[in-house]
C-alpha cells in the first residue's frame, strides 16, 4: 500500500509538473513582448528625463555663472573707487584682470570711450559705435545701472566674449569685464542631446535613434537604412526586422523630435529563456519539497517529529548557537535534521564572515576618510607668514568630525572643522561631498558667507539621509591678519593674543549645514597680531570620558592650554598628552578633533604711539618717528608723504580728546598701520576722501572699541 500509494503520489506530482511547464511555455511569447515593451519604454522614458534634467542644470549653470560674473564686475567697481590711480597703471590693471579670471576689463568715461583697459590696445573705442556695447551706455543714463550680456562675438576681435558692466563709483562711466566662453561651451557641447544619446545604453547592443523634422539627429554611423523607422506607431513595441537582424522597437515623441529604441530580439529572447530556466528550476524543486511534504504527513509521527523539531528551530532563533536537532525516528527525519544542522552551521559561518567583512569595509571607510583629512606637516613649508597643524583621534564610528585647510589663493588661508551628525559609512560619504563642494566653491574666491551659503543650499539638495554638519569656516589674510570667520552650530574657536590666555571668541551661531536650504550665513571679522592663534576643537574633545565616566571638560581643556609651547604643533600635542592622560586610552563613542592657527606676519619694523586726537605735538611725535622708520628702509619721498598725510587726517578726523594707541611697522615691501581707540561704531574713513593706502580695514568690538588697520606698499 504503502509502494503503490507512493507511485500515484509520484505520477500526479510529474503530470502536474508537465502541465504547469506547458502552461509557462505558452505564456513565453506574451512575456518577451511585454518585457520588452518594459525595458523600451523604461529606457526612453529615462531619457527623456535625463535630457529634462540636462537642460534645467545647463540653466543653473548659466545663472550662477551671470552671477559670479557681476559679483567680480562690482569687485572691480570697489576697488577702483578705493585706488583712482590704479587706472594710471597698465601692470596693476593687468594683474586685477588676472586675478577676477577676466579676458578684459575695460573702464570708459561718462562719453562712452575707453580710457583705460586690459588688454590696452581697447583703449579709446568708443561704445556707442556698435550695438552690444552701446546697450552698456545705461549705466552712465542711470547710475547703478547692471548689466549681464549673453556670450557674443567681440566687437573688437570677433572671440566669443561674455560682457558685465557695471556704473563707475568714482566717477560718470562704466566698469565692464569680458569673460571667455570656453568651459560652458564645452558643457553645452558634453550635454548636447546627440552627445547624451550616443552613450544612453539600451541593452548591450540596442540603439536609440532620434529624429527633428524627419532628420536623423544621431547615429550618422549606423549600418542600415532608418526612413522605415519614421512609419512605426508611437508609444507601441513592435518587432521589425531591419537588414538581417530581428529588433524590437519603441518610438515616443516630445515636441518636434521623435526618438526609437532599437533592442536585439536575441537580447529578450535570452533574458526570457533564462526566466523560463528558473521557473523550471523552481518548479522542480518545488514539487519534490510538496511531494517530501505529503509522504512526511502520511507517517505514523510525523507531527510528534515536526514538534521536536520546531522547539530546536525556536531555540536556535532565541541564539543558542550549541543547539541541534536530533529528531531520527525515521530516514526522512534523519535526513530533515542533518539538513537543518547543515543549514545552521552555514548560517552561523555566514553570520561571522558577513561580520568580518563588515569590519573590513568599516576599516577601509575610515582609511578613505583618514586619506582624505590633510595629514602632512609642515603642510605649507614654502610660507612663512603662519604656522597650522590639526589631528583627529578617531572613535570606533566612521564618520563624526573632520577638518580641512587649503590656500584659497596667494594670500588667502581657509581652514575649517565639522562634525557631521551621520555616524557609519553614510556619514562618510557625505563629509567627502561637503569637502568637495566647499574647496570647489572656495576656489572662486566667494567670500565665506556667500560661500557657506551657497554650500548650504547644494548639501540640502538629495539629502535623504537627512544629514546635518555643525561647522566653523575662516578665511585668513595671511599677509595683513584679518580673519573672517563664520560659526555654524556648535564647533567652538578659541584665540591667543600674543601669548595670553585663550579666551573665546565673540561670534554669531549660524544654522547647521543641510538643515534648511534658505538659511543666510553672517560673517564675523577680527583683525590678528602677529603671534596670535587660534584653536578650534570638537565637542568630542569636551565629551571625552575616562573609565569612571566623567567628562574632560573645558576647564581642563583650558588647563592644557595654559601650559607655554612654541608652536602650534606642541600646543596640540599637549592637549592630545592631557586627553590622553585622563581617558587612559578608552575607546570614545565620539570623534576628538583639534586645529590650531599661529598668525606671524611678514618682518617688519615696529614702534607703538599712544596720543590723543588734536594733540598737535604729540602728532608731530609720531609723524619724525615714523618717517625715521620710513628712512631706514629706504621709502621714497612720495610715499613717506602720503602716509604721512593719510594718517593726519584719519587722526584729525577722529573726535577731538580720543585717546589712540597706534602701531606702525614697516620694512622694504610695505607699511602697516593699526589704529586702536575706544570710540565704537565709528570709521574715519567714511568721513574722508579716497586716501593714497592700498587696503583698510575697520573691525568693531564692543568691550575694546574700534580697531582700524591700513596698509600701503612701499616697493
Amino acid at each position: 500500500m504503502r509502494r503503490k500509494f507512493l507511485t500515484w503520489l509520484l505520477l500526479l506530482v510529474c503530470a502536474t509538473f508537465v502541465v504547469t511547464g506547458g502552461l509557462a511555455y505558452l505564456q513565453f511569447d506574451r512575456q518577451v513582448q511585454e518585457r520588452a515593451n518594459q525595458i523600451l519604454n523604461t529606457r526612453l522614458n529615462d531619457l527623456v528625463e535625463l535630457l529634462n534634467y540636462t537642460n534645467e542644470n545647463m540653466k543653473h549653470v548659466v545663472e550662477i555663472n551671470n552671477e559670479s560674473t557681476l559679483n567680480r564686475t562690482r569687485a572691480v567697481a570697489e576697488l577702483i573707487r578705493l585706488n583712482p590711480a590704479i587706472l594710471l597703471q597698465d601692470e596693476q590693471l593687468q594683474r586685477l584682470c588676472n586675478e577676477m579670471g577676466a579676458d578684459q576689463l575695460c573702464v570708459s568715461d561718462a562719453k562712452g570711450f575707453i580710457i583705460a583697459a586690459s588688454p590696452s590696445t581697447l583703449i579709446g573705442f568708443d561704445l556707442n559705435s556698435h550695438e552690444h556695447s552701446r546697450v552698456f551706455l545705461k549705466c552712465i543714463e542711470s547710475p547703478g545701472e547692471e548689466i549681464i550680456q549673453r556670450p557674443r562675438s567681440n566687437a573688437h576681435n570677433g572671440e566669443v566674449i561674455q560682457y558685465a558692466g557695471v556704473t563707475r563709483r568714482d566717477a560718470p562711466g562704466v566698469v565692464q569685464l569680458g569673460f571667455s566662453f570656453i568651459h560652458e561651451q564645452a558643457v553645452r557641447a558634453n550635454t548636447a542631446f546627440a552627445a547624451l544619446t550616443n552613450r544612453f545604453k539600451l541593452g548591450e547592443n540596442g540603439k536609440i535613434i532620434a529624429f527633428r523634422g524627419g532628420a536623423l539627429m544621431n547615429g550618422a554611423d549606423l549600418s542600415f537604412p532608418t526612413s522605415d523607422l519614421l512609419s512605426l506607431p508611437l508609444n507601441k513595441t513592435e518587432s521589425t526586422k531591419i537588414g538581417d537582424r530581428e529588433y524590437y522597437a519603441h518610438a515616443i515623441e516630445k515636441k518636434d523630435v521623435r526618438i526609437i529604441g532599437l533592442l536585439p530580439a536575441e537580447e529578450i529572447n535570452e533574458i526570457s529563456l533564462e526566466s523560463l530556466k528558473q521557473l523550471f528550476i523552481s518548479n522542480v524543486w518545488l514539487f519534490i519539497v510538496m511531494f517530501l511534504l505529503v509522504w512526511v504527513l502520511l507517517q505514523k509521527l510525523v507531527l510528534n517529529g515536526l514538534s521536536r523539531i520546531n522547539r530546536s528551530l525556536q531555540r536556535i532563533t532565541e541564539g543558542y548557537k550549541e543547539e541541534r536537532v536530533h529528531v531520527r525516528d525515521t530516514p526522512e527525519f534523519t535526513r530533515l535534521s542533518t539538513g537543518i544542522n547543515s543549514m545552521v552551521d552555514s548560517l552561523q559561518s555566514y553570520v561571522e564572515q558577513r561580520k568580518e567583512r563588515l569590519q573590513r569595509e568599516f576599516a577601509l571607510a575610515r582609511s578613505v576618510q583618514n586619506t582624505l583629512l590633510p595629514n602632512k606637516f609642515p603642510a605649507f613649508p614654502e610660507q612663512n607668514q603662519f604656522d597650522i597643524y590639526a589631528t583627529r583621534l578617531q572613535s570606533e564610528n566612521v564618520g563624526g568630525d573632520f577638518y580641512d585647510f587649503f590656500m584659497a589663493d596667494h594670500e588667502h588661508l581657509c581652514f575649517m572643522l565639522g562634525d557631521i551628525s551621520t555616524e557609519g559609512i553614510p556619514g562618510a560619504l557625505f563629509m567627502m561631498r561637503a569637502m568637495s563642494v566647499i574647496r570647489s566653491l572656495a576656489a572662486t574666491g566667494m567670500p565665506p558667507a556667500e560661500l557657506l551659503t551657497e554650500a548650504n543650499k547644494t548639501l540640502c539638495e538629495n539629502n535623504i539621509t537627512k544629514t546635518r554638519i555643525s561647522f566653523f569656516l575662516a578665511r585668513l589674510n595671511i599677509n595683513s591678519g584679518v580673519l573672517r570667520f563664520i560659526n555654524a552650530g556648535t564647533p567652538q574657536a578659541l584665540r591667543s593674543a600674543s601669548g595670553a590666555p585663550f579666551e573665546m571668541m565673540p561670534m554669531r551661531s549660524g544654522t547647521v549645514l543641510g538643515a534648511h536650504q534658505n538659511s543666510i550665513y553672517r560673517e564675523c571679522v577680527v583683525a590678528l597680531q602677529p603671534g596670535d592663534r587660534i584653536l578650534l576643537y570638537s565637542q568630542g574633545i569636551l565629551k571625552a570620558t575616562n573609565a569612571a565616566k566623567i567628562p574632560f571638560g573645558a576647564a581642563r581643556l583650558q588647563e592644557a592650554l595654559q601650559q607655554p609651547t612654541d608652536s602650534v604643533t606642541e600646543l596640540i600635542r599637549t592637549v592630545q598628552v592631557e586627553l590622553r592622560n585622563f581617558t587612559g586610552h578608552k575607546e570614545q563613542t565620539t570623534d576628538c578633533t583639534l586645529l590650531a592657527v599661529e598668525f606671524k606676519g611678514k618682518w617688519m619694523q615696529q614702534k607703538q604711539f599712544t596720543l590723543n586726537a588734536g594733540d598737535t605735538a604729540a602728532l608731530s611725535n609720531m609723524a619724525n618717528g615714523c618717517n625715521a622708520m620710513l628712512e631706514s628702509v629706504l621709502a621714497s619721498p612720495v610715499a613717506i608723504a602720503e602716509l604721512q598725510t593719510a594718517v593726519a587726517d584719519i587722526i584729525c578726523a577722529l573726535p577731538t580728546g580720543s585717546e589712540v594707541n597706534l602701531r606702525f611697522s614697516c620694512n622694504e615691501e610695505e607699511a602697516e598701520i593699526t589704529l586702536t581707540y575706544n570710540i565704537q561704531q565709528f570709521n574715519p574713513l567714511e568721513h574722508l576722501p579716497a586716501l593714497p593706502l592700498d587696503s583698510g580695514v575697520y573691525c568693531t568690538d564692543p568691550t575694546e572699541g574700534s580697531t582700524l588697520k591700513l596698509t600701503k606698499s612701499l616697493a
